[in-house]
């Protein structure tokens, strides 16, 4: 049925329409789970929607998820996603880890001379998140680089 919807070259509304029809038979038709997104994955491929229906469509299965208890996105893909968004938040505190360094390197070579933040650089790139708290918080009212880092 992919096959004769994607042939027929319909627009995207109907082909939209007709991809939720078939995830409905899909449904009714009691195959497993696993069976359903192997055949998505198929009719995904045969059948291909601008982005705008595919944002549609996506919420539409999303919906009927919700109604029949049934994910269809595999443990595999879930194990995938989570390892991303792990891999994203520890990418986001390294970034903002080297920001934090980059300002108070900024601070020491503003306050005591670029010397000074050269001969502290690399102590403050290869410092953990409370150290770089600390020694911000010490640049303020300390006299010399030397009471800050030490």
């Amino acid at each position: 049925m992919a096959q004769l919807v994607s042939k027929t070259g319909p627009d995207a509304d109907t082909k939209m329409s007709q991809k939720i029809r078939l995830l409905r038979m899909l449904n009714a038709g009691g195959y497993s789970r696993e069976i359903i997104v192997e055949l998505l994955a198929i009719i995904d491929w045969m059948i291909q929607l601008p982005p705008q229906q595919e944002k549609e469509l996506l919420e539409t299965i999303q919906r009927l998820e919700e109604e029949q208890q049934m994910p269809y996105v595999t443990s595999f893909e879930r194990i995938g996603i989570e390892k991303g968004m792990e891999q994203g938040m520890h990418g986001m505190q390294q970034g903002m880890q080297q920001g934090e360094a980059s300002i108070l390197l900024r601070q020491v070579g503003r306050k005591y001379g670029q010397k000074a933040a050269e001969i502290y650089r690399h102590k403050i790139e290869q410092a953990d998140p409370s150290a770089l708290l600390e020694w911000s918080e010490r640049i303020l009212t300390a006299e010399t680089p030397e009471e800050i880092f030490h």
